[in-house]
Protein backbone atom coordinates (compact mmCIF):
# COMPACT_ATOMS: atom_id res chain seq x y z
CA UNK A 1 0.00 0.00 0.00
CA UNK A 2 1.31 3.50 -0.78
CA UNK A 3 2.76 5.74 1.89
CA UNK A 4 1.42 9.28 2.33
CA UNK A 5 3.03 11.87 0.11
CA UNK A 6 6.15 13.68 1.35
CA UNK A 7 4.23 16.95 1.46
CA UNK A 8 1.46 15.55 3.64
CA UNK A 9 3.96 13.86 5.97
CA UNK A 10 5.89 17.12 6.45
CA UNK A 11 2.63 19.04 7.04
CA UNK A 12 1.55 16.47 9.59
CA UNK A 13 4.86 16.69 11.44
CA UNK A 14 4.61 20.48 11.56
CA UNK A 15 1.09 20.31 12.98
CA UNK A 16 2.10 17.79 15.64
CA UNK A 17 5.12 19.91 16.52
CA UNK A 18 2.89 22.96 16.88
CA UNK A 19 0.57 21.06 19.20
CA UNK A 20 3.50 19.96 21.32
CA UNK A 21 4.68 23.55 21.62
CA UNK A 22 1.21 24.55 22.84
CA UNK A 23 1.18 21.66 25.32
CA UNK A 24 -1.87 20.09 23.70
CA UNK A 25 -0.52 16.96 22.05
CA UNK A 26 0.70 14.93 24.98
CA UNK A 27 -0.90 12.19 27.01
CA UNK A 28 -2.50 13.37 30.23
CA UNK A 29 -2.54 11.63 33.56
CA UNK A 30 -2.42 7.91 33.04
CA UNK A 31 -5.14 7.38 35.63
CA UNK A 32 -7.68 9.68 33.99
CA UNK A 33 -9.58 6.86 32.36
CA UNK A 34 -12.15 7.83 29.75
CA UNK A 35 -14.44 4.99 28.73
CA UNK A 36 -16.86 6.64 26.29
CA UNK A 37 -19.64 9.16 26.29
CA UNK A 38 -22.38 6.71 25.35
CA UNK A 39 -23.97 3.53 26.73
CA UNK A 40 -22.60 0.11 26.03
CA UNK A 41 -23.07 -1.30 22.55
CA UNK A 42 -24.83 -4.63 22.34
CA UNK A 43 -24.57 -6.79 19.24
CA UNK A 44 -27.20 -9.21 18.04
CA UNK A 45 -26.27 -12.89 18.17
CA UNK A 46 -28.12 -16.15 17.77
CA UNK A 47 -25.64 -18.03 19.93
CA UNK A 48 -24.96 -20.63 17.27
CA UNK A 49 -21.61 -22.34 16.84
CA UNK A 50 -22.63 -24.57 13.93
CA UNK A 51 -20.73 -22.60 11.30
CA UNK A 52 -17.29 -23.43 12.65
CA UNK A 53 -17.64 -27.02 13.71
CA UNK A 54 -14.70 -29.36 13.87
CA UNK A 55 -14.01 -31.45 10.81
CA UNK A 56 -13.89 -34.55 12.98
CA UNK A 57 -17.43 -33.96 14.28
CA UNK A 58 -18.69 -35.08 10.89
CA UNK A 59 -20.58 -31.86 10.21
CA UNK A 60 -19.87 -29.67 7.25
CA UNK A 61 -17.77 -26.58 7.89
CA UNK A 62 -18.31 -23.40 5.93
CA UNK A 63 -14.63 -23.45 4.93
CA UNK A 64 -12.27 -26.24 3.97
CA UNK A 65 -8.56 -25.86 3.17
CA UNK A 66 -7.81 -25.79 -0.54
CA UNK A 67 -4.21 -26.77 0.06
CA UNK A 68 -1.69 -27.49 2.82
CA UNK A 69 1.91 -28.48 3.29
CA UNK A 70 4.02 -29.76 6.15
CA UNK A 71 6.46 -27.03 7.18
CA UNK A 72 8.37 -27.76 10.37
CA UNK A 73 8.34 -24.87 12.82
CA UNK A 74 5.99 -22.57 10.92
CA UNK A 75 4.32 -20.03 13.22
CA UNK A 76 4.10 -16.39 12.11
CA UNK A 77 3.07 -15.75 8.50
CA UNK A 78 3.12 -12.44 6.62
CA UNK A 79 2.29 -11.74 2.99
CA UNK A 80 4.08 -9.67 0.36
CA UNK A 81 2.44 -6.88 -1.63
CA UNK A 82 1.76 -9.30 -4.48
CA UNK A 83 -0.73 -11.15 -2.30
CA UNK A 84 0.75 -14.50 -3.31
CA UNK A 85 4.09 -14.82 -1.50
CA UNK A 86 4.13 -15.70 2.19
CA UNK A 87 7.10 -15.36 4.53
CA UNK A 88 7.13 -17.64 7.56
CA UNK A 89 9.04 -17.96 10.82
CA UNK A 90 10.29 -21.53 11.30
CA UNK A 91 11.62 -21.59 14.89
CA UNK A 92 15.19 -22.17 13.67
CA UNK A 93 14.97 -19.99 10.57
CA UNK A 94 12.52 -18.71 7.97
CA UNK A 95 10.81 -19.87 4.81
CA UNK A 96 9.17 -18.43 1.71
CA UNK A 97 6.01 -20.02 0.30
CA UNK A 98 4.38 -19.45 -3.08
CA UNK A 99 0.63 -19.48 -2.42
CA UNK A 100 -0.43 -18.41 -5.92
CA UNK A 101 -1.90 -21.86 -6.57
CA UNK A 102 -4.34 -22.34 -3.64
CA UNK A 103 -4.38 -26.10 -4.15
CA UNK A 104 -0.62 -26.46 -4.24
CA UNK A 105 1.35 -24.11 -1.98
CA UNK A 106 5.06 -24.54 -2.67
CA UNK A 107 8.14 -23.78 -0.59
CA UNK A 108 10.37 -21.43 -2.59
CA UNK A 109 13.13 -21.12 -0.02
CA UNK A 110 14.14 -22.22 3.47
CA UNK A 111 17.05 -21.07 5.58
CA UNK A 112 17.68 -22.59 9.00
CA UNK A 113 20.44 -22.42 11.59
CA UNK A 114 21.00 -18.65 11.28
CA UNK A 115 24.44 -17.60 12.56
CA UNK A 116 26.54 -14.45 12.52
CA UNK A 117 30.33 -14.24 12.83
CA UNK A 118 30.47 -17.68 14.35
CA UNK A 119 27.77 -16.99 16.94
CA UNK A 120 24.46 -18.78 17.07
CA UNK A 121 22.45 -20.30 15.71
CA UNK A 122 19.55 -18.02 16.62
CA UNK A 123 16.88 -19.90 18.54
CA UNK A 124 13.12 -19.53 18.88
CA UNK A 125 12.48 -17.48 15.74
CA UNK A 126 8.74 -16.87 15.98
CA UNK A 127 8.36 -13.64 14.01
CA UNK A 128 9.11 -12.29 10.55
CA UNK A 129 7.91 -9.14 8.80
CA UNK A 130 8.25 -7.86 5.23
CA UNK A 131 8.18 -4.35 3.75
CA UNK A 132 8.85 -3.87 0.07
CA UNK A 133 11.98 -5.83 -0.80
CA UNK A 134 13.22 -6.18 2.77
CA UNK A 135 12.50 -9.12 5.07
CA UNK A 136 12.99 -8.79 8.83
CA UNK A 137 13.83 -11.94 10.81
CA UNK A 138 14.15 -11.44 14.58
CA UNK A 139 14.73 -13.56 17.64
CA UNK A 140 14.78 -15.24 19.99
CA UNK A 141 11.22 -14.51 21.08
CA UNK A 142 12.06 -15.24 24.70
CA UNK A 143 15.08 -15.21 26.95
CA UNK A 144 18.11 -17.38 26.33
CA UNK A 145 20.05 -18.29 23.25
CA UNK A 146 23.50 -17.36 22.09
CA UNK A 147 22.44 -14.94 19.36
CA UNK A 148 19.87 -12.15 19.80
CA UNK A 149 18.91 -9.46 17.31
CA UNK A 150 17.58 -9.24 13.78
CA UNK A 151 18.59 -10.09 10.25
CA UNK A 152 17.64 -8.16 7.12
CA UNK A 153 17.27 -9.90 3.76
CA UNK A 154 16.84 -8.55 0.27
CA UNK A 155 13.81 -10.44 -1.07
CA UNK A 156 13.46 -8.69 -4.41
CA UNK A 157 13.72 -12.27 -5.68
CA UNK A 158 11.64 -14.20 -3.12
CA UNK A 159 13.11 -17.52 -4.23
CA UNK A 160 16.64 -16.31 -3.53
CA UNK A 161 16.78 -14.07 -0.44
CA UNK A 162 20.14 -12.38 0.14
CA UNK A 163 21.24 -11.45 3.64
CA UNK A 164 22.24 -7.78 3.79
CA UNK A 165 22.57 -7.03 7.50
CA UNK A 166 22.54 -8.31 11.05
CA UNK A 167 22.19 -6.22 14.19
CA UNK A 168 22.73 -7.70 17.64
CA UNK A 169 20.64 -6.78 20.66
CA UNK A 170 20.96 -7.24 24.41
CA UNK A 171 17.44 -8.68 24.53
CA UNK A 172 15.34 -11.25 22.75
CA UNK A 173 12.72 -9.40 20.67
CA UNK A 174 9.40 -11.18 21.14
CA UNK A 175 7.90 -9.43 18.10
CA UNK A 176 8.92 -6.90 15.49
CA UNK A 177 7.88 -4.70 12.59
CA UNK A 178 9.52 -3.09 9.57
CA UNK A 179 8.05 0.02 8.02
CA UNK A 180 10.15 1.13 5.09
CA UNK A 181 13.37 2.56 6.51
CA UNK A 182 12.77 1.77 10.18
CA UNK A 183 12.59 -1.39 12.27
CA UNK A 184 10.61 -1.61 15.53
CA UNK A 185 11.38 -4.31 18.10
CA UNK A 186 9.64 -5.19 21.34
CA UNK A 187 12.29 -4.61 23.99
CA UNK A 188 11.54 -7.79 25.89
CA UNK A 189 13.44 -7.85 29.19
CA UNK A 190 14.69 -4.28 28.87
CA UNK A 191 13.90 -1.75 31.58
CA UNK A 192 10.37 -0.43 31.01
CA UNK A 193 9.79 -2.93 28.19
CA UNK A 194 10.22 -0.31 25.47
CA UNK A 195 9.72 -0.35 21.74
CA UNK A 196 13.23 -0.05 20.30
CA UNK A 197 13.50 1.77 16.97
CA UNK A 198 16.26 1.34 14.40
CA UNK A 199 17.13 3.27 11.25
CA UNK A 200 17.94 0.62 8.64
CA UNK A 201 18.59 2.86 5.66
CA UNK A 202 21.41 1.60 3.45
CA UNK A 203 21.12 -1.74 5.28
CA UNK A 204 23.19 -0.26 8.11
CA UNK A 205 21.04 -0.63 11.26
CA UNK A 206 21.43 1.95 14.00
CA UNK A 207 19.31 2.34 17.12
CA UNK A 208 17.73 5.80 17.09
CA UNK A 209 15.09 5.80 19.84
CA UNK A 210 13.24 3.94 22.54
CA UNK A 211 9.70 4.55 23.73
CA UNK A 212 7.97 3.16 26.82
CA UNK A 213 4.81 3.92 28.77
CA UNK A 214 6.82 5.56 31.56
CA UNK A 215 7.84 8.23 29.04
CA UNK A 216 4.22 9.36 29.05
CA UNK A 217 3.68 9.01 32.81
CA UNK A 218 6.21 8.18 35.51
CA UNK A 219 3.58 6.09 37.31
CA UNK A 220 4.18 3.27 34.84
CA UNK A 221 7.69 2.78 36.20
CA UNK A 222 6.12 1.44 39.40
CA UNK A 223 3.98 -1.19 37.66
CA UNK A 224 5.53 -4.66 37.67
CA UNK A 225 7.24 -5.69 34.45
CA UNK A 226 5.00 -8.70 33.97
CA UNK A 227 1.97 -6.50 33.49
CA UNK A 228 3.50 -3.85 31.22
CA UNK A 229 5.09 -6.10 28.64
CA UNK A 230 5.41 -4.63 25.16
CA UNK A 231 4.11 -7.70 23.42
CA UNK A 232 3.62 -6.64 19.80
CA UNK A 233 3.90 -3.59 17.56
CA UNK A 234 2.40 -2.40 14.29
CA UNK A 235 3.19 0.76 12.31
CA UNK A 236 1.06 2.55 9.76
CA UNK A 237 0.98 6.16 8.51
CA UNK A 238 3.46 7.46 11.11
CA UNK A 239 1.63 5.85 14.02
CA UNK A 240 3.09 3.08 16.16
CA UNK A 241 0.47 0.81 17.71
CA UNK A 242 1.76 -0.98 20.81
CA UNK A 243 0.05 -3.98 22.42
CA UNK A 244 1.25 -3.36 25.98
CA UNK A 245 -0.39 -6.31 27.76
CA UNK A 246 -2.11 -5.13 30.98
CA UNK A 247 -1.00 -1.54 30.31
CA UNK A 248 -3.41 -1.38 27.36
CA UNK A 249 -2.97 -0.50 23.70
CA UNK A 250 -0.98 2.65 22.96
CA UNK A 251 -0.91 4.87 19.89
CA UNK A 252 2.42 6.63 19.47
CA UNK A 253 3.38 9.34 16.99
CA UNK A 254 6.44 8.25 15.03
CA UNK A 255 6.30 10.86 12.28
CA UNK A 256 9.83 11.47 13.51
CA UNK A 257 10.96 7.95 14.53
CA UNK A 258 13.86 9.44 16.49
CA UNK A 259 11.43 11.29 18.78
CA UNK A 260 8.32 9.15 19.44
CA UNK A 261 5.53 10.59 21.60
CA UNK A 262 2.29 9.11 22.93
CA UNK A 263 -1.05 9.97 21.34
CA UNK A 264 -3.54 7.82 23.25
CA UNK A 265 -4.02 4.71 25.33
CA UNK A 266 -6.96 2.39 24.73
CA UNK A 267 -7.89 0.08 27.57
CA UNK A 268 -5.55 -1.23 30.20
CA UNK A 269 -5.32 -1.18 33.97
CA UNK A 270 -4.31 1.82 36.04
CA UNK A 271 -0.59 1.74 36.85
CA UNK A 272 -1.28 2.11 40.57
CA UNK A 273 -3.46 -0.99 40.51
CA UNK A 274 -0.77 -3.01 38.75
CA UNK A 275 1.88 -1.70 41.15
CA UNK A 276 -0.05 -3.30 44.02
CA UNK A 277 0.06 -6.80 42.54
CA UNK A 278 2.68 -9.41 43.18
CA UNK A 279 5.15 -10.46 40.51
CA UNK A 280 3.01 -13.41 39.44
CA UNK A 281 -0.70 -12.68 39.83
CA UNK A 282 -3.70 -14.26 38.05
CA UNK A 283 -4.44 -10.79 36.64
CA UNK A 284 -1.51 -11.36 34.32
CA UNK A 285 -3.29 -14.26 32.61
CA UNK A 286 -6.88 -13.02 32.72
CA UNK A 287 -9.12 -10.46 31.09
CA UNK A 288 -9.81 -7.57 30.87
CA UNK A 289 -6.15 -6.76 30.17
CA UNK A 290 -3.78 -8.83 28.01
CA UNK A 291 -3.45 -6.64 24.93
CA UNK A 292 -1.65 -9.13 22.69
CA UNK A 293 -1.87 -8.10 19.01
CA UNK A 294 -3.08 -4.90 17.39
CA UNK A 295 -3.74 -3.83 13.81
CA UNK A 296 -5.72 -0.97 12.23
CA UNK A 297 -7.64 -1.17 8.99
CA UNK A 298 -6.26 0.59 5.91
CA UNK A 299 -7.37 4.13 6.81
CA UNK A 300 -7.06 3.65 10.59
CA UNK A 301 -10.75 4.36 11.08
CA UNK A 302 -10.97 1.06 12.96
CA UNK A 303 -8.57 -0.74 15.26
CA UNK A 304 -8.65 -4.38 16.29
CA UNK A 305 -7.05 -5.53 19.53
CA UNK A 306 -6.60 -9.23 20.21
CA UNK A 307 -6.68 -10.37 23.84
CA UNK A 308 -4.74 -13.52 24.62
CA UNK A 309 -6.11 -14.64 28.00
CA UNK A 310 -6.82 -17.75 30.02
CA UNK A 311 -9.18 -18.49 32.88
CA UNK A 312 -7.09 -18.89 36.04
CA UNK A 313 -8.31 -21.58 38.42
CA UNK A 314 -7.30 -19.47 41.42
CA UNK A 315 -10.13 -16.96 40.85
CA UNK A 316 -13.90 -17.14 40.63
CA UNK A 317 -14.17 -14.68 37.77
CA UNK A 318 -14.43 -15.54 34.09
CA UNK A 319 -10.92 -14.60 33.02
CA UNK A 320 -10.73 -16.03 29.53
CA UNK A 321 -10.29 -17.03 26.83
CA UNK A 322 -9.79 -13.66 25.17
CA UNK A 323 -11.53 -12.26 22.11
CA UNK A 324 -10.92 -9.35 19.73
CA UNK A 325 -11.95 -5.80 20.58
CA UNK A 326 -13.34 -3.73 17.70
CA UNK A 327 -12.56 -0.04 18.20
CA UNK A 328 -14.06 2.79 16.16
CA UNK A 329 -11.45 5.52 15.65
CA UNK A 330 -13.37 7.52 13.06
CA UNK A 331 -14.71 10.13 15.48
CA UNK A 332 -13.19 12.66 17.82
CA UNK A 333 -12.94 10.03 20.55
CA UNK A 334 -12.35 6.28 20.25
CA UNK A 335 -15.32 4.01 20.94
CA UNK A 336 -15.28 0.30 21.66
CA UNK A 337 -18.09 -1.01 19.47
CA UNK A 338 -18.02 -4.69 20.38
CA UNK A 339 -15.81 -7.64 21.30
CA UNK A 340 -15.70 -10.77 19.14
CA UNK A 341 -16.24 -13.80 21.33
CA UNK A 342 -13.74 -16.66 20.99
CA UNK A 343 -14.91 -20.03 19.65
CA UNK A 344 -16.18 -22.53 22.19
CA UNK A 345 -15.40 -26.25 22.27
CA UNK A 346 -18.04 -28.65 21.01
CA UNK A 347 -19.43 -31.48 23.14
CA UNK A 348 -16.65 -33.91 22.17
CA UNK A 349 -13.79 -31.40 21.89
CA UNK A 350 -11.02 -30.83 24.42
CA UNK A 351 -11.96 -27.98 26.72
CA UNK A 352 -8.32 -27.71 27.81
CA UNK A 353 -7.16 -26.84 24.29
CA UNK A 354 -6.32 -23.18 23.76
CA UNK A 355 -9.29 -21.20 22.41
CA UNK A 356 -8.02 -17.64 22.81
CA UNK A 357 -7.29 -15.06 20.14
CA UNK A 358 -3.93 -15.00 18.42
CA UNK A 359 -2.53 -13.16 15.37
CA UNK A 360 -4.85 -11.92 12.62
CA UNK A 361 -4.91 -9.89 9.41
CA UNK A 362 -7.20 -7.38 7.72
CA UNK A 363 -8.17 -6.73 4.12
CA UNK A 364 -10.90 -4.19 3.44
CA UNK A 365 -13.86 -5.01 5.68
CA UNK A 366 -12.71 -8.56 6.34
CA UNK A 367 -10.90 -9.74 9.44
CA UNK A 368 -8.98 -13.04 9.20
CA UNK A 369 -8.41 -14.54 12.64
CA UNK A 370 -6.64 -17.44 14.37
CA UNK A 371 -7.64 -19.00 17.69
CA UNK A 372 -5.18 -21.82 18.42
CA UNK A 373 -7.42 -24.92 18.86
CA UNK A 374 -10.40 -22.75 17.93
CA UNK A 375 -9.16 -22.75 14.35
CA UNK A 376 -9.52 -19.90 11.88
CA UNK A 377 -12.46 -17.58 11.27
CA UNK A 378 -13.30 -14.80 8.84
CA UNK A 379 -15.51 -11.88 9.84
CA UNK A 380 -17.13 -9.00 7.99
CA UNK A 381 -16.36 -5.97 10.20
CA UNK A 382 -17.66 -3.26 7.89
CA UNK A 383 -20.18 -2.46 10.63
CA UNK A 384 -18.10 -2.62 13.80
CA UNK A 385 -21.14 -2.83 16.06
CA UNK A 386 -22.65 -5.65 14.00
CA UNK A 387 -19.86 -7.96 12.80
CA UNK A 388 -20.81 -11.03 10.80
CA UNK A 389 -19.18 -14.43 10.83
CA UNK A 390 -18.49 -15.45 7.23
CA UNK A 391 -16.93 -18.83 7.83
CA UNK A 392 -14.42 -20.85 9.77
CA UNK A 393 -12.61 -24.15 10.13
CA UNK A 394 -11.04 -25.98 13.02
CA UNK A 395 -9.66 -29.35 14.02
CA UNK A 396 -8.41 -28.94 17.60
CA UNK A 397 -7.30 -32.55 17.77
CA UNK A 398 -4.52 -31.98 15.21
CA UNK A 399 -4.00 -28.21 14.82
CA UNK A 400 -3.24 -25.05 16.83
CA UNK A 401 -3.35 -21.90 14.70
CA UNK A 402 -0.85 -19.13 15.34
CA UNK A 403 -1.68 -16.70 12.52
CA UNK A 404 -4.05 -16.03 9.63
CA UNK A 405 -3.36 -13.48 6.87
CA UNK A 406 -5.20 -12.56 3.64
CA UNK A 407 -3.82 -13.42 0.21
CA UNK A 408 -5.09 -12.82 -3.30
CA UNK A 409 -7.13 -16.03 -3.43
CA UNK A 410 -8.38 -16.05 0.16
CA UNK A 411 -6.15 -16.41 3.20
CA UNK A 412 -3.27 -18.44 4.56
CA UNK A 413 -2.82 -19.72 8.10
CA UNK A 414 -0.16 -21.47 10.14
CA UNK A 415 -0.79 -24.26 12.63
CA UNK A 416 2.35 -24.22 14.74
CA UNK A 417 1.76 -27.48 16.62
CA UNK A 418 0.06 -30.85 16.51
CA UNK A 419 -1.45 -31.27 20.01
CA UNK A 420 -0.97 -35.02 19.77
CA UNK A 421 2.81 -34.58 19.83
CA UNK A 422 4.96 -34.40 22.93
CA UNK A 423 5.99 -31.02 24.31
CA UNK A 424 9.51 -31.60 23.02
CA UNK A 425 8.20 -32.33 19.52
CA UNK A 426 5.98 -29.28 19.62
CA UNK A 427 8.91 -27.09 20.68
CA UNK A 428 10.85 -28.38 17.68
CA UNK A 429 7.95 -27.45 15.39
CA UNK A 430 7.17 -31.03 14.41
CA UNK A 431 3.66 -31.39 13.02
CA UNK A 432 3.40 -27.72 12.02
CA UNK A 433 1.52 -27.06 8.79
CA UNK A 434 0.89 -24.20 6.35
CA UNK A 435 -2.71 -23.94 5.09
CA UNK A 436 -4.46 -22.10 2.26
CA UNK A 437 -8.17 -21.31 2.53
CA UNK A 438 -10.64 -19.86 0.01
CA UNK A 439 -12.31 -16.51 0.42
CA UNK A 440 -15.74 -17.02 2.02
CA UNK A 441 -18.55 -16.12 -0.36
CA UNK A 442 -20.66 -14.73 2.49
CA UNK A 443 -23.78 -16.70 1.57
CA UNK A 444 -23.84 -18.40 4.95
CA UNK A 445 -22.95 -15.28 6.94
CA UNK A 446 -24.54 -14.93 10.37
CA UNK A 447 -24.30 -12.47 13.25
CA UNK A 448 -21.01 -12.99 15.04
CA UNK A 449 -21.11 -14.08 18.66
CA UNK A 450 -19.88 -11.25 20.84
CA UNK A 451 -19.36 -10.48 24.51
CA UNK A 452 -19.10 -7.48 26.77
CA UNK A 453 -15.70 -6.53 28.06
CA UNK A 454 -15.29 -7.08 31.77
CA UNK A 455 -14.80 -3.78 33.56
CA UNK A 456 -11.35 -2.82 34.74
CA UNK A 457 -11.17 -2.81 38.55
CA UNK A 458 -11.26 0.44 40.47
CA UNK A 459 -8.22 1.24 42.56
CA UNK A 460 -10.19 0.74 45.77
CA UNK A 461 -11.20 -2.81 44.81
CA UNK A 462 -9.59 -5.24 47.22
CA UNK A 463 -10.91 -8.58 46.03
CA UNK A 464 -14.12 -10.36 45.27
CA UNK A 465 -15.68 -12.08 42.33
CA UNK A 466 -15.30 -10.15 39.10
CA UNK A 467 -18.04 -9.63 36.58
CA UNK A 468 -17.68 -12.32 33.96
CA UNK A 469 -18.04 -11.84 30.24
CA UNK A 470 -21.46 -12.62 28.86
CA UNK A 471 -22.85 -13.32 25.43
CA UNK A 472 -24.74 -10.34 24.07
CA UNK A 473 -28.50 -10.46 24.04
CA UNK A 474 -29.65 -11.49 20.56
CA UNK A 475 -32.86 -9.52 21.00
CA UNK A 476 -31.11 -6.23 21.67
CA UNK A 477 -29.98 -4.40 18.57
CA UNK A 478 -27.11 -1.94 18.98
CA UNK A 479 -27.55 1.75 18.35
CA UNK A 480 -24.91 2.45 15.76
CA UNK A 481 -25.66 6.14 15.53
CA UNK A 482 -23.75 7.04 18.70
CA UNK A 483 -20.34 6.23 20.08
CA UNK A 484 -20.40 3.51 22.67
CA UNK A 485 -18.20 1.40 24.91
CA UNK A 486 -18.81 -1.99 26.44
CA UNK A 487 -16.94 -1.53 29.70
CA UNK A 488 -19.25 0.68 31.72
CA UNK A 489 -20.22 -1.91 34.34
CA UNK A 490 -18.21 -1.95 37.57
CA UNK A 491 -16.29 -5.09 38.39
CA UNK A 492 -13.85 -6.41 40.94
CA UNK A 493 -10.97 -8.82 40.77
CA UNK A 494 -9.29 -11.10 43.22
CA UNK A 495 -5.62 -10.27 43.51
CA UNK A 496 -3.12 -12.94 44.29
CA UNK A 497 -0.62 -10.95 46.27
CA UNK A 498 0.41 -7.64 47.71
CA UNK A 499 4.09 -7.80 46.92
CA UNK A 500 5.94 -4.80 45.66
CA UNK A 501 6.17 -4.17 41.96
CA UNK A 502 9.43 -4.38 40.10
CA UNK A 503 10.79 -1.39 38.26
CA UNK A 504 14.02 -2.66 36.79
CA UNK A 505 12.93 -5.54 34.58
CA UNK A 506 12.50 -8.12 37.32
CA UNK A 507 9.47 -10.36 37.22
CA UNK A 508 8.07 -13.51 35.76
CA UNK A 509 6.60 -14.29 32.41
CA UNK A 510 4.27 -16.82 30.92
CA UNK A 511 4.28 -18.66 27.66
CA UNK A 512 2.30 -18.04 24.51
CA UNK A 513 -0.35 -20.68 24.43
CA UNK A 514 -0.90 -20.93 28.13
CA UNK A 515 0.91 -22.22 31.14
CA UNK A 516 3.14 -20.15 33.29
CA UNK A 517 6.79 -21.05 32.78
CA UNK A 518 9.36 -19.21 34.87
CA UNK A 519 12.86 -19.74 36.18
CA UNK A 520 15.08 -17.96 38.67
CA UNK A 521 18.32 -16.44 37.44
CA UNK A 522 19.96 -16.65 40.85
CA UNK A 523 20.03 -12.89 41.36
CA UNK A 524 16.46 -12.50 42.49
CA UNK A 525 15.13 -12.00 39.00
CA UNK A 526 12.42 -14.28 37.65
CA UNK A 527 12.46 -14.70 33.88
CA UNK A 528 10.81 -16.87 31.29
CA UNK A 529 12.11 -20.34 30.79
CA UNK A 530 13.21 -20.83 27.18
CA UNK A 531 10.80 -23.73 26.88
CA UNK A 532 8.15 -21.10 26.30
CA UNK A 533 7.98 -17.46 25.30
CA UNK A 534 7.10 -14.20 26.91
CA UNK A 535 3.31 -13.80 27.06
CA UNK A 536 1.36 -13.64 23.91
CA UNK A 537 1.53 -9.83 25.17
CA UNK A 538 -9.35 -1.61 27.60
CA UNK A 539 -10.26 2.67 29.07
CA UNK A 540 -8.83 5.44 27.10
CA UNK A 541 -6.17 7.57 28.74
CA UNK A 542 -7.11 11.22 28.77
CA UNK A 543 -5.52 13.28 26.04
CA UNK A 544 -4.81 16.87 26.98
CA UNK A 545 -6.38 19.39 24.64
CA UNK A 546 -8.10 16.81 22.41
CA UNK A 547 -4.88 15.38 20.98
CA UNK A 548 -6.60 12.22 19.72
CA UNK A 549 -9.25 14.18 17.86
CA UNK A 550 -6.67 16.20 15.98
CA UNK A 551 -4.59 13.10 15.30
CA UNK A 552 -7.70 11.44 13.89
CA UNK A 553 -8.31 14.47 11.69
CA UNK A 554 -4.75 14.40 10.42
CA UNK A 555 -4.85 10.65 9.96
CA UNK A 556 -8.00 10.94 7.85
CA UNK A 557 -6.37 13.41 5.49
CA UNK A 558 -2.84 12.19 4.99
CA UNK A 559 -3.06 12.90 1.26
CA UNK A 560 -4.37 16.40 1.75
CA UNK A 561 -7.44 15.66 -0.38
CA UNK A 562 -10.00 15.03 2.32
CA UNK A 563 -9.66 11.28 2.02
CA UNK A 564 -7.74 8.79 4.12
CA UNK A 565 -4.65 7.10 2.77
CA UNK A 566 -3.98 3.41 2.71
CA UNK A 567 -1.18 2.76 5.15
CA UNK A 568 1.95 0.91 4.30
CA UNK A 569 2.48 -2.09 6.49
CA UNK A 570 4.71 -5.06 6.78
CA UNK A 571 1.93 -7.54 6.17
CA UNK A 572 -1.09 -5.66 4.87
CA UNK A 573 -1.74 -7.70 1.74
Amino acid sequence: MPRPSTTSRVRRRHLLASLAALGTAGVGTANARIESSAPAARTASDGSTARTTSRREGTESTLEPTGALDLQGVAEVVVDDDGETAYCSLVDGFGVVDASDPANPTVLYEERGLTHDGEGPMESIMDVKVSGDRLLVSGPNGYGGSLSGFFLYDVSDPANPERVAFHGTSFGPHNSYIDGEFVYLTGSGESGSPTVIYDVRDDDPEEVARWKAADADDAWAEAGRNYRQTHDVYVQDDVLYVAYWDAGTWLVDVSDPTDPSAIARLGGHDPEYLAGLGQIDPEFRELPGNSHYVQPNADASALFVGKEAWDAEETDRDGGPGGIECWDLSGSEPALRTVLRPPEPGPDEDEDAQWTSHNFGIDGDRLYTSWYGGGVRVYDVGDLANPRLLGGWRDPETTAFWAAKPVESGFVAASYADPRNSREEQRAGEGARFYVFPEPDGEDAEPARTMERRAFPDLEDDGGEGAGTTTTDPTTAPDTSTASDTSTDPGTVTTGGTGGATTDGDGGATADGGGETTTSTGDGTTVADDSGSIPGFGALTAIAGGGFGLWRLLGNDTDGDGHGSDGEGADDA
